[in-house]
């Protein structure tokens, strides 16, 4: 997470393998107050990208 804006000048522990997940990554909009209209945005958006013909 060191490398998203917000975070960055943050203080952080560890190499090479976090910034190697990050750029494999996936970062997902999520949270308890999603409604039920913005959970499914997330999860067509998954398919749209993951189901290709």
């Amino acid at each position: 997470m060191h490398l998203q804006p917000m975070f960055e000048g943050a203080a952080r522990v560890g190499g090479e393998v976090d910034e190697e997940i990050f750029a494999d990554g996936l970062c997902l909009p999520s949270g308890s107050g999603m409604t039920p209209a913005q959970q499914d945005r997330v999860i067509d958006a998954i398919r749209d990208a993951h189901i290709k013909p």
